[in-house]
């Protein structure tokens, strides 16, 4: 097994990973503020519950095929990235862009998203059902995909959720307590959020919009692989099972 397939069986039996940087908060909260709000628009799921995504979940991208601020948000097939380039928004947040290219964003899928107040996504695992399907060679087809997000405005009422896909999978809902791994993640702190298991995210708030970048990096790349080693040394917290 190679070191990058060892590093993502271990990245996927942690809920939530502090990749043990931190950024300036004001910094990123002034450019957040210098963009035009009309750019956030809703994302496009496919899924049946895609009216109430597209209710909550707003955004534009930072890093996208052909710099679009907008086609790149919705769900596509796993496939390798191809004319990832920055947006004009990404270009116009010289700070935004220094994090970004600091974890290894540069040329993956990078987005600036906003959950609104009261709002949540769904349980899910990324990729369809089909995708997550462990092949012939005992790897799902994105076993590299890592997801972090760095909170640039968020609140003491948001939280992401994970739960073992199989306490999910095989839970006696009538027994009333089901396993949920939550956190609360720090304004500029970058932290892997679990998405090979089931996972959500909640902004319980009733009045304040939580933003974040998320990016969708690959731990093959060598600023990634060094930054989620390093982190993955350091971790304490409670482990998920295999999958």
């Amino acid at each position: 097994m190679s070191r990058f397939a060892e590093l993502a069986r271990s990245v996927d039996k942690i809920p939530h990973l502090w990749l043990e940087k931190a950024y300036d908060a004001q910094r990123l909260q002034a450019e957040l503020d210098a963009i035009d709000p009309a750019l956030f628009v809703p994302f496009q799921s496919k899924s049946r519950n895609a009216d109430h995504i597209a209710k909550f979940w707003r955004g534009l991208s930072l890093v996208a095929p052909n710099a679009s601020l907008h086609d790149d948000l919705t769900e596509v097939p796993y496939e390798g990235r191809t004319g990832y380039v920055w947006t004009p928004v990404a270009d116009a947040s010289p700070y935004i862009k220094q994090v970004v290219t600091e974890l290894g964003g540069e040329g993956q899928r990078v987005r600036l998203m906003c959950v609104k107040a009261g709002g949540s996504l769904t349980w899910h695992r990324h990729g369809s059902e089909l995708s997550m399907i462990i092949g012939a060679h005992g790897r799902r087809p994105n076993w590299y995909e890592l997801i972090v997000h760095v909170p640039i405005r968020t609140n003491p009422d948001f939280s992401y959720e994970v739960i073992d896909t199989r306490v999910y999978e095989l839970a006696d809902y009538s027994a009333g307590k089901l396993e949920i791994h939550r956190k609360n993640y720090p304004q500029a702190q970058a932290w892997a959020f679990n998405g090979a298991h089931y996972h959500n995210v909640f902004n319980r708030s009733e009045t304040e919009d939580r933003y974040a970048i998320m990016l969708t990096l690959d731990i093959r790349m060598r600023k990634t692989f060094d930054i989620v080693s390093k982190a993955v040394e350091s971790y304490e917290g409670p482990l998920l099972t295999g999958l």
